[in-house]
């Protein structure tokens, strides 16, 4: 029997060996407890113990059941006992290691014979074998030390793939594998079913991280919503959530990228709550969608599941919102059909100048004649569709206009594509001096649309103040061309305000989220509102009840995320400023004393302001400065977020919320490198995998931390104390572990020594102390540390009396 503990003897490197081969005994571990348990029963001095078997010898009736042991060997005194402390050595080398069974593992002799000991049977070379490299730039180019490992190496391989958009053959190309000999030997390169089948892994762990986040945080998101036919002739519908983390950083991620059966406004709206529901989602603020007339009807099905949910905001007051890159297409277009012939001509011809390597190249030397050097690049065809690619193609073009007009003088195909005949008729062009002329006002004036566009599309900072800030600058510059000379502007600036006044003229059809947004921003506050509304309605009484009525409206906001969180409704209540009270006294007698008195409650009326809550607080603060161009909004939000608890969660909730669809729109054209002609044969369920990974993995990481609640910090402030107890009871468990060594027989000389109500009493003794007897293979209680016994709390027993 070798030295005796109250500890167990297995140890983690014995848990170890069990990967070797042999399987250690198991032993129950010491957690912390609530409280100690004391016995009111006296407990009589304990008389010294006798050696046990084995004391005095050094054997031990256990045997080393770790496989190290096949490998070292004890070493002895010159008499053949064994060394006091224990020390052993490696068999096949003079390396010895301490090996005392109180106070030392196996680990260490472990390592030395698996990745130490070159001569030993179980030696693994190079394994885990480190080497120092620079850490990448993003995380300070710091000196670290990395070891090659199969399954961190198989996992970049899956990502890499994913990110760079491969398919799934390239990691058994030949150049991969002769690469990967290379640079790491070890790696054997998977086969494009194993990388599908890790990539799929891969997918459904960071699905259930980002659902975690989601359900633990109880964050309310905005939505953005498309669908999209992909050349499989199958259609597809995108999901993509907005929201602002803890540390208060914009995240946007794509949910899901499934089939769709057909574009039908009920059939978008049941796959939308299906996605939901799956993910767990029932806090939605907003929805974001372009102007189609089945997103109506998607929108009304959505409103009434929320609503069923209970977790509408206002009663969905802020749930359907417009597509503003949308608007602002349907604008541009309508002032664009002005000048369709004009636009047509120069179209073909840069047609013309791309129908063949041949064309393109003369053209070049026309523009090299011309000394026209643009960075830009040659002129690209536009997409019909899409209003900003017309514009880019028109700027580009009215800069090589002279290569153009070199071009028709030196090439005569030039002037003869122009006389055939498409369709019927004769293609519109070249160009003239006038449709030149009438291109280059119409860039001018676009341009601040293209500005516009550029800021409502944006993914990775705020567009929800933008809208209103653009909005008054178009209806300005809107208003300067009808009131020009130029026909031309005249004719366009009437067309464009006509569909502007549709869509944003009637502010009560505007979703009030883009006012609320402008309110909250630090900059602007309420005040932007009074410049902004009269640039809209000339009539005075309208603006200022518009601007009574967002002030409800935020104020009801207000109420509404104060009856979420109590608490912090509560401070907020407490800002209140005291009045200053007045002393109703009688001057009867004094008629100038009388008069000064009702001058000073009407300067007390119209001079202190009431602040009712942080709402009124920020509203009446001074505002930062707006041409400040490094004012981060989220940043001066998570500054100040402990000084307007409610406020913060609503600017959280609103500057998610994106001014447009391109986020999701932006997914299509990552489907369409994804299902390209030569990856058609993918499932839809792995091509939803791969643009929601590869959107995932390109996305910042997200934090997770949460504030405790009220709550939750009085359970850590117990927990606290539990732990202080758990200290002292420590101390108790080694003073009564000097006291009792060994075997406790309970037929043996405690009996005798103590007597049977002796021995009674020194058990309840020991097990309020939370020590537990083993009943062990030789039929004889074992003294072990324990944690609580459950059930001795759960019924508030000894468990003398449980016995």
């Amino acid at each position: 029997m070798e030295g005796i503990s109250s500890t167990p003897t297995s140890s983690p490197a014995e848990t170890a060996d069990s990967s070797i081969g042999m399987t250690p005994t198991p032993s129950p571990t010491v957690t912390p407890t609530p409280a100690v348990v004391q016995s009111d029963i006296p407990v009589p001095p304990l008389p010294p113990l006798p050696p046990l078997p084995g004391e005095l010898d050094g054997s031990s009736k256990r045997k080393n059941s770790s496989i190290v042991w096949q490998h070292f060997e004890k070493l002895k005194n010159p008499d053949g006992s064994f060394l006091k402390p224990g020390r052993s050595r490696c068999r096949y080398c003079p390396q010895t290691y301490a090996s005392d069974s109180r106070s030392n593992g196996t680990s260490a002799m472990r390592t030395h014979v698996m990745y130490q000991c070159r001569k030993s049977p179980i030696y693994v070379p190079n394994k885990r074998q480190k080497y120092l490299t620079f850490d990448s730039a993003d995380s300070g180019g710091k000196l670290i030390a990395v070891a090659y490992d199969k399954t961190t190496s198989r996992l970049a391989c899956a990502k890499m793939v994913v990110r760079d958009e491969l398919p799934f053959s390239f990691v058994e190309n030949e150049g991969f594998k002769d690469f990967m000999k290379v640079t790491q030997p070890q790696f054997k390169s998977p086969s494009r079913r194993t990388i599908a089948r890790d990539i799929w892994k891969l997918y459904e762990a960071e699905r259930e991280r980002i659902r975690g986040f989601l359900a633990v945080n109880q964050q309310r998101v905005s939505l953005t919503t498309d669908t999209w036919t992909s050349i499989q002739n199958i259609n597809y519908m995108v999901l993509t959530a907005h929201f602002v983390d803890s540390n208060w950083k914009l995240h946007k991620r794509i949910l899901n990228f499934c089939v769709i059966p057909n574009h039908k406004g009920k059939t978008i709206g049941k796959l939308v709550e299906s996605c939901l529901i799956r993910w767990g989602i029932d806090k939605v603020f907003t929805i974001v969608v372009d102007n189609a007339s089945p997103n109506q009807v998607a929108l009304d099905y959505m409103r009434e599941k929320i609503g069923n949910w209970n977790q509408l905001v206002l009663g969905g007051s802020f749930l359907h919102l417009r597509c503003c890159c949308h608007i602002l297409n349907l604008i541009v277009r309508d002032g664009m059909e002005e000048l369709d012939s004009s636009i047509d001509g120069i179209r073909n011809c840069v047609k013309y100048i791309r129908s063949s390597p041949a064309r393109l190249e003369k053209f070049r030397k026309c523009a090299a004649q011309e000394k026209i050097e643009h960075k830009g690049g040659i002129v690209p065809l536009d997409v019909c569709t899409r209003w900003n690619s017309t514009y880019f193609m028109l700027d580009l073009a009215c800069k090589y206009k002279k290569a153009f007009l070199r071009l028709e003088d030196e090439d005569q195909q030039f002037e003869n594509y122009f006389q055939e005949r498409v369709g019927g008729s004769k293609r519109q062009g070249p160009p003239r001096a006038a449709d030149w002329e009438k291109a280059a006002r119409l860039v001018k004036f676009l341009k601040i649309f293209y500005d516009a566009t550029l800021k409502f599309s944006a993914t990775k900072y705020v567009t929800a103040n933008e809208p209103l800030l653009w909005m008054c600058t178009i209806v300005g510059e809107l208003d300067k061309c009808i009131a020009s000379e130029d026909p031309l502007l005249v004719s366009i600036g009437t067309s464009m305000k006509r569909k502007f006044d549709k869509y944003w003229l009637q502010l009560e059809d505007l979703n009030k989220i883009l006012l609320i947004a402008m309110v909250l921003d630090p900059r602007y506050k309420l005040l932007y509102l009074e410049f902004f509304f009269p640039k809209l309605q000339a009539d005075q009484g309208g603006v200022q009840v518009m601007i009574d009525d967002v002030r409800t409206t935020l104020s009801s906001l207000f109420d509404f995320y104060a009856d979420e969180d109590p608490a912090a409704a509560a401070a907020s209540r407490n800002v209140t400023m005291p009045r200053i009270e007045s002393t109703h006294q009688q001057a009867d007698e004094d008629s100038h004393a009388a008069n000064l008195l009702q001058f000073k409650l009407l300067r007390q009326e119209k001079d202190v302001v009431v602040i009712k809550n942080e709402l009124d607080k920020y509203l009446l603060e001074a505002s930062e400065d707006p041409s400040n161009p490094k004012f981060e909004i989220l940043a001066w939000w998570k500054e100040n977020a402990p000084r307007y608890p409610i406020l913060s969660q609503i600017a959280k909730d609103v500057f998610a919320v994106p001014a447009s669809t391109v986020a999701s729109e932006s997914a299509f054209s990552l489907g369409k490198r994804v299902v390209d002609p030569f990856r058609a044969s993918l499932t839809p369920k792995m091509v939803e995998g791969l643009v929601c990974l590869s959107d995932w993995l390109r996305g910042a990481g997200f934090d997770a931390y949460k504030e405790p609640t009220k709550d939750e910090l009085q359970l850590y402030e117990e927990l606290e104390k539990l732990e202080i107890v758990s200290m002292e009871e420590q101390v108790l468990l080694v003073t009564l572990r000097n006291e009792v060594k060994g075997w406790i027989l309970l037929g043996g000389r405690w009996k005798s020594a103590l007597g049977s109500a002796g021995v009674w009493h020194l058990l309840c003794f020991l097990l309020d102390c939370h020590l537990f007897f083993q009943f062990s293979a030789f039929g004889e209680f074992r003294l072990r540390e324990w944690s609580v016994i459950p059930f001795l709390h759960l019924t508030n027993l000894n468990f003398g009396n449980a016995l």
